[in-house]
């Protein structure tokens, strides 16, 4: 296809300049995230960013949030904070259903040996607590 010329017809004086320019006022703050890197107006951080935040956030080891699994390992394992060399020892087999870490027997062994010594650690303290307020109680 041959290029086109532009006709003579087309005139430059057509072109109208505008009247105002809309100035971004100074009291809209611009901040530039620390997850994603994207600047916010006004330091809102909309839905957008959240997940893209989300997603510089993801393990580069296992590709998982660990922060999603923070509280389920607190609640069932007594862990302080999710640590995947515990969980995942393997990532080449790292199993899923669905949103569900599908543990080996060796990993699930482990985890209930860790549970039962978070358990009597408790159990000690517990008992040592009631030694000192009963002793203190004697006392009186």
């Amino acid at each position: 296809m041959a290029p086109q010329e532009v006709p003579d017809s087309v005139a430059l004086d057509t072109i109208e300049a505008l009247d105002s320019v809309d100035e971004v006022p100074d009291s809209i703050e611009v901040v530039q995230c620390p997850r994603c890197g994207t600047f916010h107006v006004g330091g809102v951080f909309g839905e957008a960013c959240f997940q893209a935040c989300r997603e510089a956030r993801r393990c580069a080891r296992c590709g998982l949030l660990h922060e999603d699994y923070d509280m389920p390992a607190r609640w069932l394992h007594k862990m302080e904070k999710f640590n995947y060399e515990v969980y995942i020892p393997d990532v080449d087999k790292l199993q899923m259903n669905g949103n569900t870490i599908l543990l080996p027997e060796h990993v699930v062994k482990k985890l209930e040996e860790n549970f039962n010594t978070k358990k009597l650690e408790e159990a000690k303290m517990k008992q040592q607590c009631h030694a000192r307020v009963d002793d203190g109680i004697q006392d009186h």
